[in-house]
C-alpha cells in the first residue's frame, strides 16, 4: 500500500470514529438505562446509527475525490 493510501484510509477511519462518537448517545451506551426504557434507547441508537451512514460515506467519497466537493 502507498503512503498516500495509508494516510487516506487513516483519515477515513478517523472521520469516521469521530462521527459516530459524535452522532451516537454514548453516555447512554455507558450507562445501563432503566429497564422499562431499554426498548426505546436502543431504536434511539439504532436510528442515529443508520443516520450517520450517509455521512460517513460521503466523507470517505470526498477523501477519495477531493474533487467532487467543487
Amino acid at each position: 500500500m502507498t503512503p498516500k493510501k495509508k494516510r487516506i484510509l487513516k483519515i477515513i477511519i478517523l472521520l469516521s470514529i469521530i462521527w459516530f462518537a459524535c452522532a451516537l448517545p454514548v453516555p447512554i451506551l455507558l450507562v445501563h438505562p432503566d429497564p422499562a426504557h431499554n426498548v426505546q434507547y436502543q431504536t434511539y441508537v439504532e436510528i442515529a446509527g443508520i443516520v450517520s451512514v450517509p455521512f460517513v460515506a460521503m466523507a470517505i467519497a470526498w477523501t477519495v475525490k477531493p474533487e467532487l466537493t467543487r
